[in-house]
């Protein structure tokens, strides 16, 4: 199997196990809508990572707002729901005060769905504490405690290409999906929206596999201008959450590193987008190319059935559609100014890493073995990539 095709997979993994948490996210959107009519708050810190804090805030393109972001647990009141990532003393005497308490699993923070002394010290819960001494409920994201879906047995020491942005943003709009539901209609079936936003994502992310001809094509392209002494970067301007999910636990070191006027000829730019024509965007793919850079693009081929005249997967040398037409998202409910819950992040994302997972091949297989970040929430992270440090810089990937 292809390194690309590896992590298509585990990200179809993913969504099948998220799959078998719709009873319980029906039944939790159930308690959160009530919380709502009570006048309560539904509050939500389950954004760890890098992606996710612009991909869930409540001001994203296409979220309804019902989800009310916070950091601290103080102001939480009886009464209110929270779904957190979470797990400390606040937590536990949020939960006291009667703050009703759902932890989300991820990867970054210790629980007791890992083997004993996986985490990292620094990401370690105080007091010992694990998720069922602080929650009521809590509920999976099928994000691996490893973080990486590809296993490159010439990188032995973690598994590759991160995936928490799948996990837990899916499990974000799920809950957005079936709580604005429900608050819409108070009769509304318990699952009804989650379901539906879960199965058209995963139709979406299905269609990727239209895209392995090209993206090997496009890996060993990188893979020929990296080796000859190119700088890869990677933008995101009107979504900044996709740039950020390249040099994160798992991801390539080489990425958004380095001078990139020295190699400008030889460079690798990546541009993700959720429109199909942001001006800034534009303007950087059109700068890049004429630079003589390989210009990568990601996002959609139109919106709301809107085609620009110049769309950024015209202009870049590869373009993949994220298959997230929609200025909103894919759910509508009445009552509400837009669709809501986009796919865009979640599908765009995947597109990056499967780029990166077969970039990773194509080096490998030229004898140029890629360095990549171990995470500081593993035991031993921060020590191997400071061990790798000289390494990458000698290198240059």
């Amino acid at each position: 199997m292809t390194f690309m095709a590896d992590y298509h997979q585990g990200t179809l993994q993913i969504l099948e196990g998220i799959k078998g948490e719709l009873d319980q996210t029906g039944d939790l959107t159930s308690r959160a809508a009530d919380v709502i009519r009570q006048g309560g708050t539904v509050w939500t810190s389950m954004d760890s990572g890098h992606m996710p804090h612009a991909e869930q805030v409540e001001t994203r393109r296409g979220s309804p707002g019902l989800l009310k972001d916070h950091t601290d647990f103080s102001v939480l009141k009886k009464g209110d729901l929270v779904f957190t990532h979470r797990c400390e003393r606040a937590v536990l005497e949020a939960r006291e005060r009667g703050v009703y308490v759902v932890c989300i699993t991820t990867n970054y923070q210790d629980n007791e769905f890992r083997p004993a002394g996986f985490t990292d010290i620094s990401h370690s819960n105080p007091d010992g504490l694990m998720l069922k001494d602080v929650a009521n409920e809590i509920l999976h994201s099928h994000a691996p405690y490893q973080q990486g879906l590809v296993y490159a047995p010439e990188i032995p020491e973690f598994a590759l290409c991160a995936s928490s942005t799948t996990g837990s943003g899916t499990v974000h709009w799920l809950i957005n999906a079936e709580l604005a539901n429900k608050l819409a209609d108070p009769a509304a079936p318990a699952v009804d929206q989650s379901a539906k936003y879960l199965a058209i994502l995963t139709e979406r992310i299905e269609r990727l596999t239209e895209y392995m001809g090209a993206i090997q094509e496009t890996a060993v392209c990188m893979t020929k201008r990296i080796r000859d002494g190119g700088r890869w970067f990677a933008r995101s301007i009107e979504h900044p959450g996709f740039e950020t999910e390249f040099t994160v636990a798992s991801g390539p070191r080489m990425v958004n590193w380095g001078d990139w006027e020295a190699t400008k000829e030889k460079n690798v730019m990546i541009i993700s987008a959720i429109s199909p024509a942001y001006a800034e965007e534009i303007a950087l793919a059109q700068e890049k190319k004429a630079e003589g850079a390989y210009v990568i693009g990601i996002g959609p081929d139109s919106l709301d059935g809107d085609v620009p005249n110049v769309r950024l997967l015209d202009i870049a040398d590869a373009g993949f559609d994220n298959f997230s037409p929609e200025s909103g998202g894919v759910i509508e409910i009445a009552g509400q100014p837009q669709t809501i819950c986009p796919t865009s992040g979640i599908v765009g994302n995947v597109i990056q890493q499967m780029i990166i997972a077969q970039w990773t091949q194509e080096m490998i297989g030229a004898g140029s073995v890629p360095t990549f970040l171990k995470g500081f929430f593993q035991s031993g992270g921060r020590e191997y990539n400071d061990a790798m440090e000289s390494v990458f810089e000698q290198r240059g990937y």
